[in-house]
């Protein structure tokens, strides 16, 4: 009786070890990858100088991405505006 016991519980943890391996597998390959953020492109015309212009067709997101990629010390918190002119003044 004591062996019957124990060969039930050996099938159970075979059985729950392999459920768990089973939804490891499945979920790893159903869930979609992030797409890569574009990076803005403030220059558009590669003329080494940025205009305000340019900048003004950013969102205010892209901004602030834009101005961590050159180390630029913006204040999040001000307006769209408030951004362009600092990004506009140091890039100068």
């Amino acid at each position: 009786m004591e062996y019957a016991i124990a060969i039930v519980v050996v099938l159970v943890v075979i059985f729950a070890v392999y459920l768990d391996r089973k939804e490891k597998k499945g979920s790893s390959t159903s869930a979609p990858r992030p797409k890569p953020t574009p990076v803005p492109v403030a220059d558009k015309n590669d003329n080494g100088i940025t205009s305000k212009a340019e900048l003004k067709t950013l969102t205010k997101v892209q901004l602030l991405d834009l101005a961590d990629k050159n180390s630029l010390k913006v204040k999040k918190s001000g307006t769209k505006a408030q951004v362009i002119n600092e990004i506009h003044s140091q890039l100068k």
